[in-house]
């Protein structure tokens, strides 16, 4: 799937539906712009919503992003 959020280009998948409404609905613009930035000059940043679930925002060469979920333990 694919959305704008505060004027950055978002590719997820349907398990990263929380981590893109956290990034669209929750957080402020500085706070969302603020992830974006450190994503892009990084390559890749972790986040988490605010119920503890893990995200990557990845940022790709052409521009756009990418938020992936993080798996967590041992599996």
């Amino acid at each position: 799937m694919e959305k704008y959020i505060k004027g950055y280009k978002v590719i997820y998948e349907e398990n990263a539906k929380e981590g893109v409404n956290h990034l669209e609905y929750v957080l402020s613009y500085d706070e969302s712009h603020g992830l974006f930035k450190a994503a892009r000059s990084s390559g890749k940043i972790p986040f988490e919503d605010r119920l503890g679930r893990n995200y990557n925002l990845v940022s790709k060469l052409d521009g756009s992003f990418v938020v992936e979920k993080r798996s967590t333990g041992w599996f």
